[in-house]
């Protein structure tokens, strides 16, 4: 019959700080293996000759998963002989990746585990801090991970993403190269001079130690295994770079005591400014200029969010909605991404995006108000853009195209048209759609030579 393993947490540092539980289980162990001796507070363990540690492990092999492996595999391998004990510091289920390979292996040879519970480094760090975790909603994160993040390079959007309206604790930050994947990390939520408190021993007795620093400067520090990072949470007016703050200066701006034009507008009302803000956006794209594409994006953004809030006070929808109807099309029309389908070339991914839509139109993804006559266009669209689209989708292409000087022509028959409606109290974009819906084929030309000979 294999042996019992007994998972335990040694506490953050401090023997006084160990449960009794644990300290029984030490006092009737007949084998101890320790993850590490490179801990405060461990001094009694020293000298026992019960003990051994895992530490040649992280000596003689190159990366952590490694290492925990190996740890997993000599704990099970004592445990099919003996009871034994594995003990970690703190507490077992708080960043101890050796603690889940030991559960995981013990589980396929059919060893018993018991788990027993410690006080967590972060426990000791918010006392050593002085704040209520639950009542300022701490995030807690893993620095490593951030290391992790950072190899995606520009395609890490999303990952582990980080609200600044909360503050941020982040642990196992023990050396200066992931203090500064840390730093790259979180400059996207927080300002470069963001103040941040290094935490380190925060309850080994004599060892507890904060030190002030910039976000921008936290990796100019020393760090240990025993050092974690506080981020204070923005206030609303400073959380400037999250899509929370924008919702949340809409709605007050929407609010009774907000301001009175925000609060008269309709989702008609914005129309104009919706389109208007769109064709902003392409201007910054047509000239190249990357600055002004980022302040017109924002400003279409803010279209988004103000009709978002509109809908959520007509109980009609909230963001939260368009960011699940958005996301679950995305992942619906990438089956090639996400699911099991194959498209290695753009125009295979073409084909695999237009059967699911075609699907969508046909099944229970279908919505009311969107492509009209079958050009692929919305209803809204203006009507020029609907006649070019239905002639390239009707027309045969001309073999000899289009000089300067034709060009110029017929853009100056086009605009003398317009302007001809113009004079007679006409609206041209109406005009044209209505033709377009009677006549259909050849509507351009019939449209505007009529408009001519008038």
């Amino acid at each position: 019959m294999p042996g019992r393993i007994t998972v335990l947490g040694l506490g953050p540092g401090n023997p006084a700080l160990r449960t009794i539980a644990a300290e029984l289980s030490l006092q009737q162990a007949t084998r101890i293996i320790l993850r590490t001796t490179v801990h405060p507070g461990l001094e009694d363990l020293a000298d026992d000759p019960r003990v051994t540690s895992c530490d040649d492990l992280y000596e003689s092999l190159p990366t952590f998963s490694l290492v925990y492996d190996a740890i997993a595999n000599r704990v099970v391998a004592a445990a099919r002989e003996t009871d034994v004990v594995f003990a970690v510091p703190g507490h077992p289920r708080f960043g101890e990746s050796s603690v889940t390979a030991v559960l995981a292996l013990a589980a396929q040879f059919a060893v018993s585990v018991n788990l027993i519970e410690g006080i967590s480094a972060v426990d000791a760090i918010i006392t050593l801090l002085g704040i209520d975790p639950i009542d300022s909603g701490v995030q807690l994160l893993d620095g490593t991970a951030c290391v992790e993040t950072l190899h995606t390079g520009d395609f890490r959007s999303g990952v582990h993403a980080v609200d600044p309206s909360q503050p941020c604790l982040i642990n196992q930050v023990y050396s200066s190269s992931i203090a500064s994947a840390v730093k790259l990390s979180l400059m996207r939520y927080f300002p470069d001079t963001h103040p941040v408190s290094i935490i380190q021993a925060a309850s080994a007795p004599g060892l507890e130690r904060i030190r002030e620093s910039t976000l921008f400067e936290l990796d100019h520090q020393s760090f240990d295994h025993l050092t974690s990072v506080w981020i204070p949470a923005l206030t609303p007016l400073t959380d400037l770079r999250s899509i929370k703050t924008l919702q949340w200066l809409v709605a007050l701006l929407r609010s009774p005591g907000g301001c009175a034009w925000d609060r008269k507008q309709t989702h008609t009302s914005l129309r104009d400014a919706l389109i208007e803000e769109s064709y902003e956006v392409l201007d910054a794209v047509d000239a190249g200029d990357g600055a002004n594409l980022q302040e017109e994006l924002g400003d279409l953004l803010l279209q988004v969010i103000m009709h978002a809030q509109i809908a959520e006070e007509m109980e009609s929808f909230v963001f939260a909605d368009i960011l699940e109807s958005v996301n679950a099309k995305l992942i619906r029309r990438h089956p090639h991404v996400f699911g099991d389908a194959v498209a290695l070339t753009p125009e295979q991914v073409v084909e695999t995006w237009n059967a699911v839509k075609a699907q969508e139109r046909n099944g229970h993804f279908s919505t009311p108000g969107g492509e009209s006559n079958g050009i692929g266009l919305p209803r809204s669209a203006s009507a020029l853009s609907r006649v070019a689209r239905q002639m390239a989708n009707t027309s045969d292409a001309d073999s000899n195209p289009l000089g300067d000087d034709e060009v110029l022509q017929l853009g100056n028959d086009l605009l003398n048209a317009v302007e001809a409606i113009f004079r007679r109290g006409g609206d041209p974009d109406r005009m044209l759609f209505a033709a377009l819906q009677g006549r259909g084929k050849g509507v351009a030309d019939s449209v505007i030579h009529g408009v001519k000979t008038t």
